[in-house]
């Protein structure tokens, strides 16, 4: 019988049980075709499932990422806890960074103490960001359903660092915690405005990103919900680091040009993560950092 290893993770969890959850298929011979990783991604039932395809370097790896979809070019929890999965089972010597090559580009994350590598802050740096389309309160009032008093005064902007994210601004945690969307009017908004995976030409459907500056928890300085349409069917997503380090992106363009910020996600799910966000900016040239925590969950033989 065929088999491979395997690991679930919760990542962006200060504790096990918190985060977003993550499965790591070790597919070193790669032997684990399209078609079935997809299957075993639709099994696993998680928002995304990595595959380690190749050692490159010790500390370089090749991974692909699938959603019960399909192949996306980049996510941000399985970057890192994939790269937590290198670094603790995968390598015999501790390095302090992990590299992936996925689909579009190489991502770096760097380890806060490799000496202490289960629990140490991992932190990535993704790419540089595009700003793509705007929106104005009407767009979003009138095509998402959303309440007009909810709405901030900052910029709706979509912006991609390897998905597209459209971020809005809400007043206040309430008014977050009243958020409401209907899946069809959802899918409904993005085929008019075309960034609908079967007619937008990133090939992608883009999805919400709401931030606010109040927030559950006094330490943290920004409560974030995200919603997308997978499978036909709308899902929020408990921890997302792809959309963190669009909301960073957002951030040093149109408020401020160097911070560092704790962000908490998935407390509306009861299901708290943890995000730490930071980025500076010199004119057009944008840092993007985005780091959490990892708690292992389990580890298996998968059956193919």
């Amino acid at each position: 019988m065929r088999k491979i290893d395997y690991y679930i993770l919760d990542v962006f969890a200060k504790n096990k049980y918190g985060g977003n959850q993550l499965a790591v298929f070790i597919d070193l011979e790669d032997k684990i075709g399209d078609d079935l990783m997809l299957k075993m991604a639709k099994e696993i039932n998680f928002a995304e499932s990595t595959f380690i395809k190749k050692r490159i370097a010790d500390n370089k790896y090749e991974v692909r990422i699938f959603t019960t979809e399909s192949e996306i070019p980049f996510a941000g929890h399985p970057t890192l806890g994939t790269s937590f999965v290198i670094t603790n089972y995968l390598t015999d010597k501790a390095h302090d960074k992990v590299i992936l090559d996925l689909m579009n580009d190489d991502i770096e994350v760097v380890l806060a103490d490799k000496d202490q590598a289960v629990s140490s802050l991992y932190t990535m740096t993704q790419t540089q960001p595009r700003f793509l389309k705007e929106f104005d309160k009407v767009d979003i009032t009138e095509g998402l359903g959303i309440d007009h008093s909810f709405l901030d005064d900052l910029a709706i902007q979509e912006v991609s660092t390897g998905l597209p994210f459209i971020i809005i601004p809400i007043k206040s945690l309430d008014y977050m915690n009243k958020i409401k969307l209907d899946p069809d009017q959802f899918k409904s908004f993005l085929l008019e405005h075309q960034i609908y995976k079967s007619n937008y030409d990133l090939g992608l459907s883009s999805s919400l990103l709401f931030f606010t500056q109040e927030t559950f928890e006094k330490e943290n300085d920004y409560n974030v919900r995200m919603f997308c349409l997978e499978d036909e069917i709308l899902k929020e997503d408990s921890a997302t680091g792809s959309a963190n380090g669009c909301l960073t992106a957002y951030l040093l363009k149109f408020l401020i040009p160097k911070f560092k910020a704790k962000v908490e996600q998935g407390f509306q799910m009861e299901r708290k993560s943890y995000l730490s966000i930071e980025g500076s900016r010199i004119r057009d040239n944008y840092d993007i950092k985005v780091g959490g925590y990892i708690r292992l969950i389990s580890k298996g033989e998968w059956y193919y």
